[in-house]
């Protein structure tokens, strides 16, 4: 696992552009826009707050070369998390709460790790101490959803990330 570990370090090396942090307020409360209320800004961006139904869905982010995200996340609060590094294609199996503060948590349960190379991989195996905590919100502007996550907390196994991780993850909602 420490493998899977270091494969998603270095994911969260690979950005688009910097984007800033705007700093501790955002990391304790979990995001900019954490409110109890949708709110519509003055160029029409609905922000609406993390919620059991408005997570639904798959979404994704993905990069040139085979890199990127998906997340799938189902009314039955059970989550796919993907994440794609280049040759490498890394699994979380999970379940997802929302918590105070427009937090997304995901408790992976189950992990798998996928070559291109053709090589087998072994299938799932079991997690322990393991969960991704992402601080958020959902934008609807002109009837697409994204969803923006910033990550709080990446513990796999027991390892936590140590801040280690992309500032901003802006996932396309794709059905």
């Amino acid at each position: 696992m420490e493998k899977i570990l270091r494969a998603m370090l270095s994911l969260s090396l690979i950005a688009l552009a910097p984007l800033p942090f705007t700093g501790e307020a955002d990391r304790q409360t979990g995001d900019a826009f954490a409110a109890d209320t949708s709110k519509r800004t003055a160029s029409g961006d609905e922000h609406i707050p993390l919620s059991f139904t408005s997570v639904v869905g798959n979404w994704r982010l993905k990069y040139s070369g085979n890199y990127g995200y998906a997340f799938s996340l189902y009314a039955n609060y059970r989550a796919l998390v993907v994440l794609y590094l280049n040759m490498e294609t890394l699994f979380f199996k999970g379940v997802y709460t929302i918590e105070e503060g427009n937090k997304l948590k995901i408790n992976i349960y189950e992990m798998k790790e996928e070559h291109r190379s053709g090589r087998r991989s072994k299938g799932y195996v079991r997690a322990q101490s393991s969960y991704f905590l992402f601080g958020g919100h959902k934008v609807r502007k002109n009837k697409k959803e994204t969803l923006y996550l910033r990550p709080l907390a990446i513990v796999i196994d027991g390892n936590n990330s140590e801040g280690y991780f992309e500032p901003l993850i802006k996932l396309a909602k794709t059905r």
